[in-house]
């Protein structure tokens, strides 16, 4: 397994596209990518997922049989961090936002 190509998420982030939500029919606009994360926002909300966040989830996205869609995958990343060893018990937008993106970039239907 190699890892995710950070140098292609920046390129494909820098000139801040709008990409597609998980549901529904609201837009979320990239606001900065870096060499540490990617920052979105949403009309009441802005998040970003760091590096480490999505390369985690790309690696649990390669260790499937088969792909499925990006809200089961959402799912299975929730549970990864509610009961893995990356344990995170607060409310939190990295799974669907990690999902969001992978699917952006084509790993996700």
């Amino acid at each position: 397994m190699t890892g995710l190509d950070w140098a292609m998420v920046r390129a494909r982030y820098a000139a801040q596209p709008q990409v597609r939500p998980l549901a529904g029919g609201s837009v979320l606009q990239v606001v900065s990518v870096d060499d540490e994360q990617i920052c979105l926002k949403q009309r009441l909300w802005q998040d970003c997922v760091t590096r480490t966040q999505l390369e985690t989830a790309y690696g649990l996205l390669q260790n499937r049989a088969a792909p499925g869609s990006a809200v089961e995958f959402a799912e299975e990343l929730r549970r990864y961090y509610a009961g893995g060893p990356d344990v995170r018990p607060d409310c939190t937008r990295v799974p669907n936002l990690s999902a969001i993106i992978l699917k952006d970039l084509g790993y996700l239907g």
